[in-house]
């Protein structure tokens, strides 16, 4: 199925339709050849985020329980609730 340009009316030559990320992936995924794959790792940690949000813990208490665990972020010193939210709201944005 071809994509259409709606500003021009011109066809999007296939090449083009395929997603190439760059930057920094989101916590819990990498790059590889461009394309974002699960970091193992880090997608444990994510899990367990979530998991400790099911049972019902506040984002302050999931992130004090990361670092309690000496579990950092990959470009910060240490969790706050900040990062978790967005974590969290990335993830149930992505089982939908």
């Amino acid at each position: 199925m071809a994509i259409r340009n709606f500003v021009t009316g011109k066809n999007v030559p296939s090449d083009r339709t395929k997603c190439r990320y760059s930057g920094n992936a989101p916590f819990g995924y990498a790059f590889l050849d461009g394309q974002l794959v699960l970091d193992v790792k880090e997608h444990l940690i994510v899990r367990k985020i979530l998991k400790l949000r099911q049972s019902g813990r506040s984002t302050h208490a999931i992130a004090d329980e990361l670092n309690g665990q000496n579990l950092r972020p990959r470009f910060a010193k240490k969790w706050d609730r900040r990062g978790v939210y967005s974590i969290i709201k990335r993830e149930s944005k992505n089982k939908n």
